[in-house]
């Protein structure tokens, strides 16, 4: 048997219904919340950054248009965030997310166990941390989760 490497927390996703009503929030608990971060498919973060590379992803619908466009096209992860509004609200944790070096081998071993939730997604986008400094971020994203699930689901994350 062959030991397989584990898959560290990456982030958790945490769907909100205001990122400014968040970031409020966030900093009012002494969190330092990064400025926002716009996806190419209609959702932006504000994410508060751990020590340890980890993460909270607080995640809204910036563009509605583009995220409904995003869900015709297949995106797994704007339309898993759509069916948790759609079930449970605009608030609470959809996703955990663990960190892989081979996205593209984690599809393939969760279609081969029945457990993907649909295709992978990469993309890119600019990003600025808490400090100023500006750069661009590369994701490709492996999903899991049980078919008939609603509520919270897994993806690996690969950076």
């Amino acid at each position: 048997m062959t030991k397989k490497s584990a898959h560290p927390l990456d982030h958790l996703v945490l769907p909100a219904e205001n990122l400014d009503a968040v970031r409020s929030r966030l900093t009012s608990l002494g969190f330092v919340v990064a400025p926002t971060g716009i996806h190419p498919f209609g959702t932006e973060n504000a994410c508060v950054f751990f020590t340890d590379g980890t993460y909270l992803e607080p995640l809204a619908i910036g563009n509605e248009q583009a995220a409904d466009l995003a869900i015709s096209e297949g995106n797994v992860f704007v339309a898993r965030d759509r069916l948790y509004r759609q079930t449970l609200g605009e608030e609470g944790f959809s996703a955990v997310v663990f960190g892989t070096a081979n996205a593209d081998a984690d599809h393939t071993r969760y279609v081969e166990a029945g457990l993907s939730a649909g295709g992978m997604l990469s993309f890119s986008r600019a990003f600025t941390d808490a400090n100023g400094k500006s750069d661009m971020a590369s994701f490709k994203l492996a999903f899991v989760s049980d078919k008939e699930a609603d509520e919270a689901f897994l993806f690996a994350c690969q950076r």
